[in-house]
């Protein structure tokens, strides 16, 4: 030990300035990276990619343009890309934000460096979970906004519907079977006794939306290929008629083509949303905050399949802010 403190103190001033210097490097490369995943989310650009320029996505972006230019603190350039326009999704890695809308645009971005972060929009709760346990992806740095609708919210527009409904009738698949609990929690705080039928094929579809329907007030439409698809609705719908029992679905299509009622969030109301988490997790250099279901909500009625099932129905700005009023959607 003796020995090797002389041979330090021999070290000309030259060599010792350069000891110095390496172990100061030293010192900064392991904080930088003890600090990394932090850094990673000062991000100072957002990457806007989709899979195609539907009405819907370009509607995003312009909204999400919109609700960055009324914040003047953050100044944040938006690149917009599709996939088909390149071979490989290309970011500048580590210093932006993308936002990937739809499925197939979140899978890509799922492939980035995995401290880059990621938020997906327009992809339901399922999808996210699979695409982020395939790339193995952590929370932190890739969430999303997904389109689930809180189970809760759904409830509320039922009971204010049909204020003397009491079961509720749903059709479950390989997808949606993940979601009973959270549909019974819903249906509970609302005072709602769930009902639910499993789908294992496509034969099962029509006798067990029947069984439902010999003692379910309503049937509550859950998202699942399995089930709801352009080559059952029209089935679904007519069979729900017959019972003279309304469907309340889960976007405006679908009351369009005869559900009673639905809640869903447009385009741009997920795009304020967006704007929203990309501002604070900016200004606080911060990671991506969990999965949240959408904050800001719609819905649509039909009057006329109300006026057919002899149901009364509030006008439909009235029965919004009775919603807003009471609205306190779950925690994902």
């Amino acid at each position: 030990m003796v020995e090797k403190s002389i041979l330090l103190f021999r070290l000309d001033r030259k060599s010792w300035v350069n000891s110095l210097m390496k172990s100061l490097l030293a010192c900064v490369m392991l904080v930088f990276g003890l600090f990394a995943p932090f850094v990673a989310h000062a991000y100072t650009g957002v990457t806007i990619v989709m899979s195609v320029q539907t009405p819907a996505n370009l509607e995003f972006v312009d909204q999400f343009n919109a609700e960055l230019a009324k914040n003047k603190q953050i100044n944040l350039r938006v690149n917009v890309i599709t996939l088909p326009d390149t071979e490989k999704l290309v970011v500048a890695e580590n210093s932006e934000l993308v936002i990937a809308l739809g499925v197939k645009a979140l899978e890509a971005a799922s492939k980035l460096r995995r401290s880059t972060p990621v938020l997906g929009v327009f992809t339901p709760l399922p999808a996210f979970n699979s695409v982020m346990a395939k790339n193995r992806r952590e929370l932190g740095n890739f969430s999303a906004i997904v389109l689930d609708q809180p189970f809760s919210r759904q409830m509320a527009l039922i009971k204010h519907v049909l204020p003397e409904a009491q079961k509720i009738g749903v059709l479950l698949g390989t997808t949606s079977s993940q979601y009973l609990e959270y549909v019974r929690e819903g249906g509970e705080k609302r005072g709602l006794n769930i009902l639910e039928e499993k789908v294992n094929q496509e034969a099962d579809l029509i006798p067990q939306l029947k069984k439902l329907l010999d003692t379910a007030d309503a049937i509550l439409a859950i998202p699942d290929p399995t089930i709801y698809s352009r080559e059952t609705a029209q089935p679904i719908l007519l069979t729900s008629y017959r019972y003279q029992k309304p469907i309340f679905g889960y976007s405006q299509s679908y009351v369009r083509a005869g559900a009673l009622a639905a809640v869903y969030s447009t385009s741009k109301q997920l795009a304020k949303q967006a704007a929203e988490i990309a501002i604070k997790s900016r200004q606080a250099s911060s990671e991506l905050p969990p999965p949240q279901m959408p904050k800001y909500f719609s819905i649509m009625l039909n009057y006329q399949v109300a006026r057919s099932l002899n149901i009364p129905l509030m006008d439909e700005d009235e029965l919004l802010k009775k919603m807003l009023e009471s609205d306190a959607p779950e925690a994902m």
